[in-house]
This record gives structure tokens, C-alpha cells and sequence, in this order.
């Protein structure tokens, strides 16, 4: 599971994303900025900088990310510093304004871990009703699973809300579309972030590769 450390200088925007990102099953924790950078670990992790932060005081950090090469999700209330933040990182990184947008983060942080976390080989087995992710058994509920065959049918094409609620549960009414996004948070959970993508505007996206 993707980490994501939250360094802010606001305490309810870095509670709001802590929130936010854990509803998205990230593992997700606010942070001092006098605090050590974690050494590398095989975990994927994001760092969200706040750009607010004394440069006197966040140094240190930065220097611990510069080695680290986390990849770096920059706060700013300043549209106009979306050039400068990106230059001043030489990993991978993007930059989050003010106020927060839950899903610009979210979508932000996936682009950014989409780079440091490979897929596991994902299969499933019918008769067992469980997916078998890198080899170990993973098990789902009954509506879990036949959400993930319904997304297993197009791998890696966009689709509907509409389509998954008609092919899962064999519904027909468009209104019950929030039925998708909750077991569609529960999958990402058990089978990672980053396997379900959000298309905008369309519905989801199951990755194999």
C-alpha cells in the first residue's frame, strides 16, 4: 500500500488530506516539518510539501528528499509559483493550489506514485470467487467480485458507471451509481491505489499492466 506523508504548515488542510487519502486507501499521515524524512523503504511514497513552509526550516527535508527521490506534491496558495515549484525539484512532482480539491489530490497523487509503484500480476478464480494478486489469495465479497469481473471484461478501457452497475448487479436505474464508487474505494484497498483508475467524466479504468 502507497504511503503518502503530509508536511503542511495548516492544520486542517493537512487533516482534510489525510482524510481524503485515506478514503482512497492510501496509508496517510500528517508530519512536523522539524522531523527526519523517513529512510527509503520498498513502500511507494509520496511527500505533500507545503510551499508555505519556512525555506529555514523545511532545508533539511528537502535536502532528505532530493536523496530519497520521493516524488513531491507541492502546495501553494500561489498559482503563479506552479513553474517555479516544479523547477526546484529535480524528481518527479506536481503542484496542488489552494484550496484543496479532494479530487485533484487524489488524482495528483496516483499520476505521482504511478511512476515509483509496478502492478502486481492480478487474476482471478472463478470457482473460489477471490482474486489471486502476485500469487496470494485476496478475498472479496460477492458484490466486490463481481464488480472486479465486470471491469476484468475491458481491461485498461474506460468504463461507465452505468455499464459496471448493469453488468455487476444487473440495475438499470442511473441513480444508484454511488453503489460503484463505494466498492470501487473498497477494491482499490485490497488490490491497490493505483489498479482502479478514475476517468473523467466516464466512470473506471482496470489496470493489468
Amino acid at each position: 500500500m502507497a504511503k503518502i506523508l503530509i508536511y503542511g504548515t495548516d492544520e486542517h488542510v493537512t487533516r482534510k488530506l489525510t482524510h481524503v487519502f485515506t478514503k482512497e486507501g492510501f496509508t496517510a499521515q500528517g508530519c512536523e516539518a522539524f522531523e527526519k524524512m523517513p529512510a527509503p523503504t520498498d513502500e511507494a511514497t509520496l511527500v505533500v510539501l507545503d510551499a508555505r513552509l519556512k525555506w529555514s526550516v523545511c532545508r533539511p527535508l528537502f535536502s532528505d528528499l532530493q536523496t530519497a527521490g520521493y516524488p513531491v506534491l507541492f502546495l501553494t496558495a500561489d498559482k503563479d509559483m506552479t513553474s517555479h515549484l516544479r523547477a526546484l525539484y529535480r524528481g518527479q512532482s506536481d503542484v496542488l493550489t489552494l484550496p484543496v480539491s479532494p479530487k485533484a489530490a487524489v488524482a495528483k497523487a496516483q499520476a505521482l506514485l504511478g511512476h515509483n509503484e509496478p502492478l502486481g500480476q492480478l487474476a482471478i478464480d472463478a470457482s473460489e470467487r477471490v482474486a489471486v494478486l502476485d500469487g496470494e489469495r485476496v478475498e472479496l465479497t460477492a458484490q466486490e467480485f463481481a464488480l472486479l469481473l465486470a471491469l476484468m471484461e475491458n481491461p485498461d478501457m474506460p468504463i461507465s458507471r452505468e455499464q459496471l452497475l448493469r453488468k455487476a448487479w444487473g440495475y438499470q436505474s442511473i441513480g444508484e451509481t454511488r453503489t460503484v464508487d463505494v466498492h470501487v474505494q473498497r477494491l482499490r484497498k485490497k488490490l491497490g491505489v493505483e489498479r482502479i483508475e478514475t476517468v473523467y467524466k466516464c466512470g473506471y479504468r482496470l489496470k493489468l499492466i
